[in-house]
C-alpha cells in the first residue's frame, strides 16, 4: 500500500529510540488491519551473544495475553453448556476446597481479577501448587467488590478447562484456537522443547535495587509452564492473526470461533479497577482489557510480562487497527505502540507522518518545582534543588547527583538515585491530601519536609526489631525483599516497581499476620523462626524468603 512502507521506516526509528530507554535486548512490531498485516518493524537482538537479530518470525513469551486465550475457550465452554460463569469454583473443582468466607468465588470472578484470591509469587509455577496454596491463602473481599489481579485465579480457570474437557490446557488452546486461527508458529507451553526456537530472556543483572539503564543485561531464569495465565509462546506475524479474531468479532479464517453473543459477552466492561481508574488497562472484561465507558477511541487489548519477556496487545475494533508488541526484557511499551498506530493511521489517511517518537530525558520532571527544599531525617539532610532544564540535583552532604525517572513508569513521585551510595532504594516523595509534598523515604530512612505538618510516629511495639532485614528466594519473581522500621512502622520494599507493588507499609493484623499496603487487598506477610533475635523466614502469600546476610 502506498505511503505505509515510509510509515514502517519512522516507526523502525522510533523503536531505535526505544531500545536504549528500555532493558530489552529486542523489539518486534506489528500492526495489522481486520484483513492482512499492514508491516513489521523489529530491532535489536534475539540473541545478544550470538548476535542474533530480531525476526518477524522471533518468537517470545506473551505472558499475560495469554488469559484471553484461555477466556475464549471458557466461552465456547459456556456456550456448549457445559461450564457455568456463577457457581462456585469448588462446584466445578469438588477436590480445590478453595476458601470462599464472603461467599462463592465463580469463573465470572476470576476472569475478571474480583475474586479476593492472591496475585500469585509463582513459589509454585503449576497449576496444582498454585490450588494448593490457594488452600491457605483465604481472599480478603467479598467476591466482585473489587479488581485485584491474580495470576493464580487464571490458574484456577486452566483447572477448571481441564476438568470439564479432559484436556491439558495447553492442548485444548491448540486446538480451540492457535490452530484453527493458523498460528502456527504458536504453541500454549512454555518447554524446553519451545527453547529452542525463542528469543532469549533478558532482565538487568543486578537484582538487589532498582534497574537503571546503566546496568547490563543478562539472560533471565528460565521457567517451564503450561498455566492458563501466561504461558503462549508466539511471534509478531501469529499475534497479527490473533488481533484479527478480535477485530473480526470471533471470527477465523475458516469461519467463526465464538458466536457474536459469545465474543460480546467476552469483550463486554464487566470491572473496573477502581484504585487505579486512570490506567488504560484498568477496565476489565474477561482476560481483556476493555475501553473506559465512554472513552474514545475505544480499545480492546492486554499487557504482558514473564521473566525476562514483555508484551503488548492493543486493538481499536472502530478503526479495524491493531498493534502487537513484544520484547526479550522489559520496556515501555504503550509508547511505541501508540506512535505506530498513529503513525499508520496518517499514512492510510494521506496525512503528513508524525515524527518518529523520541523517548523522553529521565532528568527532566514536568513538576519539578513540587519537590525543591529541605528535607530533614534523624540521620542527614536531604537538600533538592531545580536546576536549568527542570533537573533536580539532591545534595547530601558533599555528594550531589542528579535524580532521574524510572524509564518505565510515568513520571511520577519517586526517583531513581544514580549513586552508588544511595541506589539500594528510589527516593520516594509523599504528597499531602492537597497534594503538597510534605516527606520523602529513602529505605529505612524518614525526612520531614519543610511542609510537614504531621504527627511525630509513636514508638513502634516491641519485637519489631527482629522483622527488618534483607530477605532472598529462588523465585525469580520474589527473588529480593527488604523489610524496614521506619517512622514507627514496618514497610516492605521491591528493588522494582510492578505486580507486588514496589513499597508498602504493614499492618498489623491478627496471629501474627501483617497486611501489605491496604488492608483489603490479598497481601499478607508474617515473620517466622526467630534465631538470635531476627527472623529467619519471612512468608508471603504463600513464598517463603530467607534472611540474607546483607544490609
Amino acid at each position: 500500500m502506498p505511503g505505509l512502507s515510509d510509515a514502517f521506516d519512522r516507526i523502525g526509528a522510533a523503536l531505535e529510540h526505544h531500545l536504549p530507554v528500555s532493558h530489552a535486548g529486542g523489539i518486534a512490531l506489528a500492526v495489522t488491519d481486520r484483513e492482512e498485516i499492514l508491516g513489521v518493524a523489529v530491532r535489536g537482538f534475539a540473541d545478544a551473544a550470538s548476535g542474533q537479530s530480531v525476526r518477524p518470525e522471533t518468537r517470545f513469551e506473551i505472558g499475560s495475553i495469554s488469559k484471553s486465550f484461555a477466556a475464549a475457550v471458557v466461552m465456547q465452554e459456556v456456550e456448549e453448556g457445559r461450564l457455568d460463569l456463577h457457581v462456585s469454583i469448588n462446584e466445578i473443582l469438588p477436590w480445590l476446597e478453595l476458601p470462599e468466607p464472603f461467599g462463592p468465588i465463580t469463573l465470572h470472578h476470576l476472569l475478571t481479577h474480583s475474586s479476593g484470591l492472591a496475585i500469585g509469587t509463582e513459589d509454585a509455577p503449576t497449576g496444582w501448587g498454585a490450588a494448593a496454596n490457594l488452600r491457605f491463602l483465604p481472599p480478603t473481599f467479598a467476591p466482585g467488590e473489587h479488581f485485584w489481579y491474580s495470576n493464580d485465579g487464571y490458574k484456577l480457570v486452566g483447572l477448571a478447562l481441564e476438568r470439564v474437557t479432559g484436556v491439558p490446557i495447553h492442548d485444548l488452546i491448540h486446538q480451540r484456537l492457535l490452530a484453527p486461527l493458523g498460528m502456527a508458529s504458536s504453541v500454549a507451553a512454555i518447554t524446553d522443547e519451545a527453547r529452542m526456537d525463542l528469543a532469549t530472556g533478558y532482565e538487568p543483572m543486578v537484582y538487589d535495587r532498582p534497574p537503571q539503564l546503566t546496568h547490563p543485561l543478562v539472560p533471565a531464569t528460565w521457567l517451564v509452564s503450561n498455566t492458563a495465565d501466561g504461558s503462549i509462546v508466539s511471534n509478531a506475524i501469529d499475534m497479527s492473526v490473533y488481533a484479527r479474531f478480535l477485530l473480526n468479532r470471533g471470527e477465523g479464517p475458516g469461519g467463526r470461533i465464538l458466536s457474536e453473543a459469545a465474543f460480546a459477552q467476552l469483550t463486554s466492561h464487566h470491572m473496573q479497577d477502581r484504585d487505579d481508574p486512570e490506567d488504560p488497562y484498568a477496565n476489565y472484561a474477561y482476560g481483556l482489557a476493555v475501553e473506559k465507558p465512554g472513552a474514545s477511541p475505544r480499545f480492546i487489548g492486554h499487557t504482558g510480562g514473564m521473566v525476562g519477556y514483555t508484551a503488548l496487545l492493543r486493538t481499536l475494533p472502530d478503526e479495524g487497527l491493531g498493534c502487537v508488541v513484544l520484547q526479550n526484557g522489559y520496556g515501555n511499551r504503550s509508547g511505541v505502540a501508540e506512535y505506530a498506530l498513529a503513525a499508520v493511521r496518517a499514512s492510510l489517511a494521506g496525512d503528513p507522518l508524525p515524527e518518529a517518537a523520541m523517548p523522553r530525558d529521565l532528568e527532566v520532571h514536568p513538576r519539578a518545582g513540587d519537590f525543591a527544599g529541605t528535607y530533614t531525617g534523624d540521620r542527614r539532610t536531604l537538600e533538592i534543588a531545580v536546576e536549568e532544564g527542570d533537573r533536580l540535583r539532591l545534595k547530601v552532604g558533599p555528594l550531589g547527583v542528579v535524580l532521574q525517572q524510572d524509564p518505565l513508569e510515568a513520571p511520577g513521585d519517586a526517583f531513581l538515585v544514580p549513586h552508588g551510595s544511595l541506589d539500594r532504594y528510589l527516593l520516594r516523595f509523599h504528597r499531602d491530601p492537597g497534594g503538597r509534598v510534605v516527606e520523602a523515604f529513602h529505605g529505612d530512612e524518614w525526612f520531614r519536609g519543610e511542609a510537614y505538618h504531621g504527627p511525630e510516629p509513636e514508638p513502634h511495639p516491641a519485637g519489631w526489631e527482629a522483622f527488618p532485614g534483607v530477605y532472598r528466594s529462588n523465585v525469580p519473581w520474589a527473588e529480593v525483599m527488604r523489610i524496614v522500621l521506619r517512622k514507627g512502622r514496618l514497610a516492605q520494599i521491591w528493588p522494582r516497581e510492578g505486580e507486588f507493588g514496589g513499597e508498602d507499609e504493614l499492618t498489623p493484623l491478627e496471629d501474627g499476620w501483617f497486611a501489605v499496603g491496604a488492608t483489603w487487598t490479598p497481601r499478607r506477610i508474617r515473620f517466622d523462626r526467630i534465631l538470635d533475635g531476627k527472623a529467619a523466614v519471612a512468608e508471603y502469600n504463600g513464598s517463603r524468603l530467607y534472611r540474607s546476610f546483607e544490609s
